[in-house]
């Protein structure tokens, strides 16, 4: 009997333990924030904007680093993000960021990344960014930053703002090693942007990145690099392999180029669309030994460059 009641208050008090565990171990154990937690809903079409970026800084304050939204929902952005250093805003597959309104709708900053689902514009009048990453961060081979799995569309007719862009114009401001992988852009006046201002001293640069696996529908103007052809406000030796463009009646270019080897490759579709042929890809004066592989006729293309093959 005596032994009995032993294992009873053995077995009790391991329930016990095993429930204070349960219901206490969230924090230590929880490797993402979800969002839902400050109230975003996804399914009342409501701001969420305050919601996730609540969500994003207390996954930077805590060091977890990742914050979530899943399901096949629908956010709504108001006003722009700043994805912290060292946070991951990762979504769900289907999961739907709607930007309604003209402001720049994520900022990447040094080791932060976004990965998977769709961003949708909505407003006619936006003529801002949807992802941006500026060189005064700094990013280099050593950190983790990736733009990857995204679907980034502007459905609102209006064919104006940019996709994805990357800055640099300050004294040693840079953006170099980034990988950008698995991207579809549609919709907009610009596709994807690079700019490089020359800086007041020093350099700044946009070098060595890849952008793999892109696709360009129903831009306007699909890749901007605007640049000098080296130092002080340089951008070189950016890869873009995988890419598949389809033209529209609304598409004036496919590559505006500066810089020195950077280099193309992909597939261009529809060409008879085209209204004006002539400047379909430019290599300006500053593009030096660009490298060309698409499966277009050299007609399209007009080089005021030095050594670009094609």
């Amino acid at each position: 009997m005596h032994k009995r009641k032993k294992w009873i208050y053995f077995f009790f008090g391991l329930g016990l333990l095993v429930t204070f565990l349960y219901y206490h171990s969230d924090k230590s154990t929880t490797d993402y924030i979800n969002a839902e937690k400050y109230g975003a809903n996804g399914d009342d079409l409501k701001d969420d904007t305050m919601a996730i970026q609540q969500a994003i800084n207390e996954s930077y304050s805590s060091e977890i680093g990742k914050v979530r939204l899943t399901g096949n929902k629908q956010y709504v952005l108001t006003s722009g993000l700043n994805v912290k250093r060292g946070v991951e805003l990762e979504l769900g597959q289907n999961t739907k960021i709607l930007v309604n309104g003209n402001f720049r709708a994520f900022s990447l900053h040094k080791n932060s990344s976004i990965t998977n689902g769709i961003i949708e514009v909505t407003d006619k009048h936006f003529h801002a960014e949807v992802i941006y990453l500026d060189g005064k961060e700094q990013f280099w081979s050593d950190t983790r930053t990736r733009v990857r799995n995204l679907t980034i569309v502007n459905s609102s007719g209006g064919h104006d703002g940019t996709g994805i862009k990357l800055f640099a114009g300050g004294a040693n401001h840079y953006i170099s090693f980034v990988n950008f992988e698995d991207i579809s852009i549609s919709g907009f006046q610009k596709g994807l942007e690079i700019n490089v201002r020359k800086p007041n001293k020093n350099a700044a640069w946009i070098n060595g990145n890849r952008f793999t696996h892109f696709t360009f529908d129903d831009c306007i103007r699909c890749i901007v690099i605007n640049s000098s052809r080296s130092i002080p406000n340089e951008s070189s030796g950016n890869q873009f392999s995988g890419l598949q463009v389809q033209i529209t009646k609304q598409t004036e270019q496919i590559l505006s180029v500066n810089g020195t080897h950077n280099i193309f490759e992909g597939m261009i579709w529809d060409t008879s669309l085209l209204k004006d042929a002539s400047t379909l890809i430019d290599l300006h004066p500053h593009a030096f030994q660009t490298e060309l592989n698409f499966n277009i006729d050299k007609k399209f293309v007009r080089d005021r460059g030095v050594e670009n093959k094609f």
